[in-house]
């Protein structure tokens, strides 16, 4: 069976990647394989990739209006490219891979979009809300506007700070990708009825609804990805 190439945009501390990473190598995703991951700066991204033997390199995204971007991911044809990457987009990087991005975004879009990393659940929290979430959506042309894949709401309280937030919304956003990349080709067969799944004490409403590894509810596979 030919595997669905998975490559990663990243930037930062590879949390995602080392989700991906660990979900594949647990046949949660057997049908899927890492083939690349790109940086636009040297990150612990890169050197987990390095360290678990994933090809990857770093690539400047403010030269050349991101052709040699573009030409090495034709070059690694992949079927899904996750965008963690704390960089802009080219127009012409969106049309040429359009259908085939996924981003995370730290919260119920279209609550809070424009904004990147953990901005969004630091003025889900600053605002006040009763509801946090996290959504992995297509990649467009206009900013966090593309239509959701998966989406997670979990309640808020008011004594709760970024922080303690935040670790539920990597959780909950690793789940996301997980359940996104698991219907990627079964839009037709999607349970879109959603199911309410426990991360760090939170009950979260994931949907669509898939079956869920018991491991996802216990704390010694979050300390795993650390």
């Amino acid at each position: 069976m030919n595997k669905k190439k998975i490559l990663f945009l990243c930037s930062g501390g590879g949390g995602n990647l080392r989700f991906v990473h660990e979900a594949i190598k647990r046949n949660w995703l057997p049908e899927f394989e890492i083939v690349e991951v790109i940086s636009d700066r040297p990150c612990q991204a890169i050197d987990f990739a390095e360290n678990n033997g994933l090809r990857n390199q770093c690539i400047d995204f403010n030269a050349d209006k991101q052709r040699t971007l573009i030409e090495q991911i034709r070059f690694c044809q992949p079927d899904v490219i996750i965008t963690t990457v704390h960089k802009i987009l080219s127009a012409d990087f969106v049309q040429e891979f359009s259908g085939k991005m996924i981003n995370l975004h730290y919260s119920l879009l279209p609550s809070f979009a424009g904004s990147i990393g953990a901005e969004p659940v630091r003025a889900a929290v600053k605002y006040g809300s009763c509801i946090g979430g996290a959504t992995v959506h297509e990649v467009t042309s206009e900013l966090d506007a593309g239509r959701p894949k998966a989406q997670a709401a979990f309640p808020l309280a008011p004594e709760d700070i970024a922080e303690s937030v935040m670790d539920i919304e990597f959780r909950a956003g690793c789940v996301l990708l997980l359940t996104a990349l698991a219907s990627w080709d079964n839009a037709t067969r999607v349970d879109w009825s959603g199911r309410i799944f426990s991360l760090k004490g939170r009950m979260v409403l994931i949907n669509p609804s898939i079956s869920l590894p018991d491991d996802l509810s216990q704390e010694y596979f979050w300390n795993l990805l650390k």
